[in-house]
């Protein structure tokens, strides 16, 4: 994964925080919240493998 993978993730879970704020329903801001963490995990990851992979 590259630095330009970890920016796409991070790009993700700002969106999903958008959408968790613009959400009506407590569980869908729960849900949207939950894959913004997911897209920060992916982010990290790619972080920490980037000079494996570039």
């Amino acid at each position: 994964m590259s630095r330009e993978d970890a920016e796409r993730f991070r790009a993700e879970a700002e969106e999903c925080r958008l959408q968790a704020a613009e959400a009506l329903k407590p569980e869908d801001k729960e849900a949207w919240l939950r894959l913004a963490a997911d897209w920060i995990k992916l982010a990290e990851e790619a972080y920490l493998r980037r000079g494996r992979f570039d």
